[in-house]
């Protein structure tokens, strides 16, 4: 069972940053979280984390790392499969452990999570 599940759609920077921060925050709190990563935002899973930064911010990477870090196994990433296949991302092509799976997976774990946030 997860505490929070979380989709992450949106490819815009400030948005990304914001769902992993808020998801470091929520594994600090002793959450377990899922996170569905579709569409824009699959560019976050790649090596383009490393060129995507905010003014006044380190890389995301950087961030990523720690949310994995600090999280162990109490996070999980997946990435969707029918986001990958539109935006010709290839699961080789992620620099993270992250799991392909379906919108249904997310489903289920959003019905059972406390909490539902999408960035």
């Amino acid at each position: 069972m997860v505490d929070y599940a979380i989709m992450m759609v949106s490819g815009d920077n400030e948005k990304i940053y914001m769902g992993i921060i808020t998801a470091i925050g929520l594994v600090s709190g002793g959450n377990k979280v899922y996170m569905f990563f579709t569409m824009d935002a699959l560019k976050a899973l790649t090596p383009e984390s490393e060129k995507i930064i905010l003014t006044n911010a380190k890389p995301l990477k950087y961030y990523i790392d720690n949310l994995l870090e600090l999280g162990g196994e109490d996070v999980k990433i997946v990435a969707c499969e029918f986001g990958m296949k539109v935006k010709g991302i290839k699961e080789e092509q992620f620099i993270y452990p992250v799991k392909p799976s379906g919108v249904s997976e997310f489903a289920l774990k959003a019905n059972e999570a406390k909490g539902v946030l999408i960035f």
